[in-house]
C-alpha cells in the first residue's frame, strides 16, 4: 500500500513541486500584507480619542457622515468597527475594491483612502493567479484554473506524504520527528523533508483547502454548504445592481484588538487560511508553515536526483 501512495506522492510532485513552491512562497509574503500596511499607514489605523470616555458615533450617524463626504458614484457597501477605542473605523465601497476608506469613529471625519504596496499586489497577482488575473471579478483565466488544479492536488500530495511517513517502529518515529545535522547534506535534507513535512502538514491541508474556496464555484458551493449557508442566495442578496444601498443593507462588521471577526462563511475561511484566527501568533505558524511548503519540493527534487544519479 505505501508502495501506491509513494508513486502517486512522488508522480504528483515531480510536475507540480515548481508551481507549490512558487504559490507557498508568494502566499508566504502575504501573511504579514496588513500589519506591514498598518505599520506604514498608522495615521489611517490609529486615531486618538477626543476624551477618556468618548463614545463613537452610531453607525447610522457614521453612514450618513460617510455619505456627505463622498462622490454619490460611490457605494458603500460595509463599514467596520473596532472594540479598541483608538482604531479607525473603515468604510467598503462596490467600486474601490480591496480600497477602504478611514474613518474616524467619533467625528465621522473621512481620514482617507488605504493603499496597497506594489510588492504585496505583484504577490497576490502571483499567489491567486500566476500573473494571469480573471478580466473580472468571478471569471476564469488560464492562471487561475492552474492555481485551481495544482492547488487541489497538493491536497493528494499531502496526504499521501503523511501515509508514506508513517513509521513501523519507535525507532523510526524518533528519527521521523528529528533533523540530523551531523551526517551529510543528502540526510541532513531527507530529515528536513520527512520531518518539517509532517510538521506542517496540518497547517498546509487548512490553507489548500480553504483556498481552493477561491478557485472553484462548485467547490465553494460544496464546502459553505457543509456548513449550512447557500453562497447563491447570498449572492443574490448583495448583488443589488447599481442601487444605492440602503441602511439596512450596508454590512456592519466589528474587528477586536486581535484579529478580525468574521461575519460570514467567506470571512472564516478568509480567516483560516491566512492564519488571522488566531493573531499574531497564528500567522507566524502559517507564515512558517507556507515558507516550508515552498522548501518541500525543491528538497524533493533534490533527492530525487541524488536517488537517481547515486544509486
Amino acid at each position: 500500500m505505501k508502495k501506491l501512495f509513494r508513486n502517486i506522492h512522488l508522480w504528483l510532485s515531480l510536475p507540480l513541486g515548481i508551481l507549490i513552491s512558487i504559490i507557498c512562497f508568494s502566499g508566504a509574503a502575504l501573511v504579514f500584507e496588513q500589519d506591514i500596511t498598518k505599520a506604514l499607514q498608522g495615521e489611517l489605523y490609529c486615531i486618538t480619542p477626543p476624551a477618556k470616555d468618548a463614545k463613537a458615533l452610531p453607525p447610522a450617524q457614521l453612514i450618513e457622515n460617510i455619505q456627505e463626504q463622498v462622490s454619490d458614484s460611490l457605494h458603500l457597501t460595509a463599514l467596520q468597527l473596532s472594540h479598541n477605542p483608538e482604531e479607525a473605523a473603515f468604510a467598503s465601497f462596490r467600486e474601490t475594491g480591496k480600497k477602504r476608506l478611514s474613518v474616524n469613529p467619533y467625528t465621522g471625519e473621512t481620514l482617507g483612502w488605504t493603499k496597497s504596496y506594489p510588492f504585496f499586489q505583484t504577490m497576490r497577482k502571483l499567489h491567486r493567479w500566476l500573473m494571469d488575473p480573471p478580466a473580472s471579478k468571478g471569471e476564469k483565466s488560464a492562471g487561475k484554473v492552474i492555481v485551481g488544479v495544482a492547488t487541489l492536488l497538493m491536497v493528494f500530495i499531502l496526504i499521501s506524504g503523511l501515509i508514506i511517513w508513517i513509521p513501523r517502529t519507535r525507532k523510526a518515529l524518533k528519527n521521523r520527528l528529528s533533523v540530523s545535522c551531523t551526517k551529510g547534506w543528502r540526510r541532513f535534507w531527507y530529515d528536513m523533508h520527512v520531518s518539517v513535512g509532517f510538521y506542517c502538514t496540518i497547517f498546509l491541508l487548512v490553507m489548500a483547502l480553504t483556498g481552493l474556496t477561491w478557485s472553484f464555484s462548485w467547490y465553494r458551493t460544496a464546502a459553505y454548504s457543509l456548513f449550512g449557508e447557500n453562497p447563491t442566495a447570498s449572492a443574490h442578496r448583495t448583488d443589488k445592481g447599481k442601487e444605492k444601498p440602503r441602511k439596512e443593507e450596508i454590512k456592519i462588521t466589528w474587528k477586536d484588538a486581535q484579529a478580525s471577526a468574521p461575519q460570514s462563511m467567506k470571512g472564516w475561511f478568509y480567516a483560516f487560511h491566512t492564519g488571522s484566527w488566531g493573531g499574531m501568533p497564528t500567522k507566524v505558524l502559517y507564515f512558517l508553515a507556507a515558507l516550508s511548503g515552498g522548501i518541500l519540493p525543491l528538497s524533493g527534487y533534490y533527492l530525487w536526483w541524488k536517488r537517481k544519479h547515486y544509486k
